[in-house]
């Protein structure tokens, strides 16, 4: 038996963009939360959250943040946006949302005047106000732009002369992990309603801290006033302040001689020795000027009308505990406090009747059926510290609501002794986890503050609505795009949140919540994928290895096979899930082939009315269908030279062009299948590329998808010869007969948390690193695939000089489709971008700018993506997006180049004007093609061959050609190895098909 092999490339039919998400219909969905589960393996709920943000935040040589570095970068971005409020690239940002959907707040404000005006505060978002009663929100003009100095709210208060304050920074970040991974705050602010502009109040000053333990106002968990004065508590205790006759508060905090003209400290740890300076967690002030103060270290204080030094009375022999205490006085009741404990589970919530003279303990530590910070009563840890809110009814000193994970409703009478229920709350309507205010806007008006944003009640509790629309402070931890203009991102505490362009309903910037259909649970979404194979396939994570696809018509599952299951199982992988996806539809390398048998006894049926028989002959120019081993895609193979089938049995073994590698990070080793995309697949196998994944924090394949680019701690990673195996054999480590290759960079320092690949240029990648460190954070390599060394692009070295990038985490990067000069890299502050990054000789050569300026806003961006598939493939081609970690999705347009405008009726098939029958063969070609085309009348044709990324690099014009069937031979010997778009020009009409180049 003769077997005819060609090993070619064929071209793929069946590719829409998008596939069938490209035709969606609307539907009426909403986004339903699932709260983080607490797994028994590994770090997880929100001490993992808080254990890998401080990761990416603090030195690893010390495992701390360096509070002096975070304020010096502060002023060093203030100072260079006073040079310069433009965006020196010009990038102009539009906010995309997500407009149903919030993110964390931990500060609720109701005017005093006007209940229809309401502030709210996020942690990484910055100050929002709503003018009618949230329906929805705007932020406040002083925190865009670069004028954004810090957007990490954690309280607001208003005085009697309706000035608005708030507080920045919150220790409660942290919750049970290492420590100092929230949003680092910068002290109290004023916002100025009538202008809309910030104002600092109280602020770390100009010059470097010498406190290595963190300034005074990194900060600021409670601010409360009564008149005009301000109280406020931070890091280093509770003092207060009267403005002077100007309205002005005073500027020194620390006044050491405790001038009460200053900011006075009125508690004494020990009377006439010591003042109190542990942590302030709470504040709240009565009707009458009595003040409760919770300090950490459970310490409870109390003052009776007064706020002098020697007023105010710690609370002892109570039985106070827990990590954090949060206080609330009954506005109808200055008499009655409550305190409530929590240590990640419930230590108790107390009342008092008499301001703090006798206690009673109404609701005990221990039963989790009774815990407002457990998800069940069946979980036997909490999240309570991280949550901790509570709030009292303004006509009823015995209603009292409490939120942790959910909300619980306290209802009790009997002042002498208070009795009554404690009880989950009876409501209609779902209330976001993870709660941190509860705010009385009147007895029937309650908002609640929670990492989903913001809820309101407008019955007394009985049922809650979001109140999110133009809320957008959604925290991002990753980005992706699909042909079709989709965009995903997986989000803290709220999913992966899906933007459809609002083709499954609601606004352009409203989105959905993707979830699995197996049983995985969805709380934090971590890293996403698209891809635009078969009907379009969307990959979504959670926290600790959730990991699943899903298309328009398909709900979501996970595609583990046994051995990976049984690692996510045992809780083998990190918190923060790392995945990521290659493919490439008309991949020249691939090892995947069909094959077509050609037998005596049955004929083979190519296509309807195309039947072939063994012994006949396909001549040259033939079509030849086949199915790809990918979702049954439609492939066509054009015949170069005549082959003569001889005997029965010769078969064609026709390259299988359309392929697809994901990839997955555990602590065992980093995995790789390439059947994600495969969704008609009977199993998947996955192969195991390296002998470790522990401490993986990114993954990135080159453009060619034969290398994988790893980053971990001081180093990347390269897998290679990804594209010389198909099984695992060839690919699995453990494989005796392995192919590929591993290789270990050279310059980088730091946790390494963003790879870019050049789209055009396998040896270029840029690197970008994490922490507040003085050692670089963003590099550059023009040798990615032989010797990866690595060198630095941090820039000039002087802070002054133009260009400076000061040193600040920097999470991600991306490199322009049409110029790998430009690059833009997210960061702890902003977006910035390059020009020069490739053509600058030396590191302090490379000049970067803050593009934060139009449309944005200094907010932490965890991910940033480019479309880079060409306009005639996408619909969203170059357009950039973010995912931003307090603000939701940006996106620019910027950097678009579209060269060749393509006819949507000559792609859809449907033009009747210009029946041209384009195609080109061979294809794919060597140096010599075939152009075939039928014209309607006689015209001057001319042919423009594209690259793809729009940039037009050959003209050919055919002349005079006749009415009817043409063939043209075009020279392609010049052209590069890759792919190609002809665009055949014929008076005002033309056609356009794309070839390869291949050697």
């Amino acid at each position: 038996m003769n077997i005819k092999t060609i090993i070619v490339g064929s071209l793929a039919l069946g590719l829409a963009i998008g596939g069938a998400f490209l035709n969606m219909v609307s539907q009426d969905k909403q986004a339903v939360y699932t709260p983080r589960t607490i797994y028994n393996g590994g770090i997880t709920g929100n001490a993992g959250y808080a254990a890998y943000m401080h990761m990416l935040k603090a030195d690893p040589a010390t495992g701390e943040i360096d509070y002096n570095l975070v304020n010096q970068v502060r002023y060093q971005i203030a100072a260079i946006a006073k040079k310069n409020n433009k965006a020196a690239s010009g990038l102009n940002w539009v906010n995309r949302g997500p407009d149903n959907v919030g993110g964390r707040t931990r500060a609720i404000l109701v005017d005093q005047t006007n209940p229809n005006i309401v502030y709210a505060g996020s942690v990484t978002g910055g100050l929002f106000v709503s003018t009618d009663a949230t329906a929805s929100w705007n932020p406040v003009i002083g925190m865009e732009g670069v004028l954004g100095e810090n957007l990490a709210v954690s309280c607001i208060t208003q005085t009697d002369n309706g000035r608005i304050f708030f507080g920045t920074g919150s220790t409660f970040e942290s919750g049970g992990g290492t420590g100092g991974s929230g949003a680092i705050g910068n002290g109290v602010y004023e916002y100025v309603s009538a202008t809309g502009a910030v104002l600092p109040i109280i602020v770390n000053s100009t010059s470097v801290p010498n406190n290595n333990q963190g300034s005074d106002w990194s900060y600021t968990n409670a601010i409360a006033s009564y008149g005009n004065r301000l109280y406020i508590g931070s890091s280093k205790g509770f003092k207060w302040a009267d403005p002077d006759g100007s309205g002005n508060y005073p500027t020194d905090f620390v006044n050491a001689t405790n001038d009460p003209t200053q900011w006075y400290n009125p508690i004494e740890s020990i009377p006439g020795v010591l003042f109190e300076t542990a942590t302030v967690q709470d504040i709240d002030v009565a009707s009458d000027g009595s003040i409760l103060v919770c300090f950490s270290g459970t310490r409870v204080y109390i003052s009776d009308q007064g706020d002098a030094l020697g007023d105010f009375t710690r609370i002892n022999g109570v039985g106070f505990s827990g990590g954090r205490l949060s206080g609330a006085i009954a506005p109808s009741n200055p008499n009655v406090m409550y305190v409530l404990g929590s240590s990640g589970i419930l230590t108790g919530l107390r009342i008092t009747t008499d301001k703090g003279a006798t206690w009673k303990l109404l609701v005990p530590t221990g039963s989790a059926a009774m815990d407002p910070f457990r998800r069940s009563s069946t979980e036997t840890t909490g999240q309570g510290g991280y949550d901790d809110a509570i709030g009292v009814d303004p006509s009823d000193w015995g209603h009292v609501i409490v939120g942790g994970i959910r909300l619980f409703e306290g209802r009790y009478t009997n002042l002498a002794n208070p009795q009554g229920s404690w009880l989950i709350a009876a409501t209609l309507g779902a209330v976001h986890a993870d709660k941190h205010a509860v705010v009385f806007a009147d007895a029937n008006t309650i908002y609640i503050g929670s990492d989903g944003g913001v809820t309101r009640s407008i019955d007394a509790g009985h049922s809650w609505h979001e109140r999110n629309f133009g809320y957008n402070v959604t925290s991002f931890y990753d980005v992706a795009t699909a042909a079709n203009g989709f965009f995903i991102g997986g989000s803290q505490d709220n999913g992966d949140l899906l933007n459809s362009n609002g083709a499954f309903g609601g606004t352009a910037n409203s989105v959905v919540t993707t979830y699995p259909n197996d049983g995985q649970i969805s709380g934090d979404g971590f890293d996403v994928a698209f891809s635009n194979q078969g009907d379009g396939i969307l990959y979504a994570t959670s926290q600790n290895g959730g990991l699943w696809r899903a298309t328009a018509s398909v709900a979501g599952g996970g595609f583990f096979d046994a051995e990976l299951q049984d690692i996510v199982s045992a809780g083998g992988v990190p918190f923060h899930t790392v995945i990521e996806n290659w493919e490439n539809s008309y991949d020249t390398t691939s090892v995947d082939s069909v094959k077509i048998m050609f037998t005596d006894s049955t004929p083979t049926v190519l296509a309807p009315g195309d039947t072939v028989y063994a012994g006949d002959t396909l001549f040259a120019g033939r079509v030849i269908p086949y199915i790809s081993l990918s979702n049954g895609t439609a492939l066509e193979y054009t015949v170069t030279s005549n082959i003569i089938l001889n005997t029965p049995g010769d078969s064609l073994i026709l390259q299988d062009p359309i392929q697809n590698r994901f990839a997955l990070a555990t602590n065992s080793g980093v995995y790789v299948t390439r059947d994600a995309a495969r969704l008609n697949a009977t199993s998947i196998e996955w192969q195991r590329v390296t002998s470790s994944g522990a401490g993986v924090n990114c993954l990135e394949f080159s453009a060619d998808g034969n290398h994988l680019f790893i980053g971990r701690l001081n180093s990347v990673i390269r897998v290679s010869g990804l594209n010389l195996a198909n099984d695992s054999l060839g690919l699995d480590i453990r494989s005796g007969s392995v192919v590929t290759t591993q290789v270990t960079g050279t310059g980088t320092s730091g946790v390494v948390t963003g790879i870019a690949a050049d789209p055009n240029n396998v040896d270029n990648i840029i690197v970008t690193t994490g922490g507040y460190t003085t050692s670089n954070h963003v590099y550059r390599c023009i040798n990615a695939t032989t010797g990866l060394n690595i060198s630095s692009i941090q820039g000039p070295t002087s802070s002054t000089a133009t260009g400076y990038l000061p040193f600040m985490p920097v999470y991600d990067a991306v490199i322009d489709y049409t110029d790998n000069n430009t690059v833009i890299i997210g960061t702890e502050w902003g977006v910035w971008a390059t020009d020069n990054a490739f053509s600058a000789t030396f590191p302090f050569e490379v000049l970067w700018s803050d593009e934060s300026g139009n449309g944005m806003t200094h907010t932490p961006v965890h991910g940033v993506v480019q479309q880079h598939l060409g306009s005639w493939e996408s619909t969203n081609s170059g357009i950039v997006y973010l995912g931003t970690h307090g603000r939701g999705f940006y996106t620019t347009d910027s950097l678009q180049v579209v060269s060749v405008q393509e006819n949507d009726d000559i792609i859809d098939g449907n033009d009747n004007s210009f029946a041209t029958n384009l195609s080109v063969y061979p294809n794919p070609l060597n140096n010599v093609g075939t152009l075939s085309f039928d014209l309607k009348e006689n015209s001057e044709t001319t042919m423009k061959i594209y690259n793809l990324t729009g940039s037009l690099v050959k003209i050919i014009k055919l002349g005079n050609k006749a009415q009817g069937k043409n063939t043209v031979q075009f020279e392609a010997s010049a052209l590069s190895v890759g792919s190609y778009i002809i665009s055949l020009e014929s008076g005002t009409e033309r056609s356009i098909a794309k070839f390869i180049v291949t050697r």
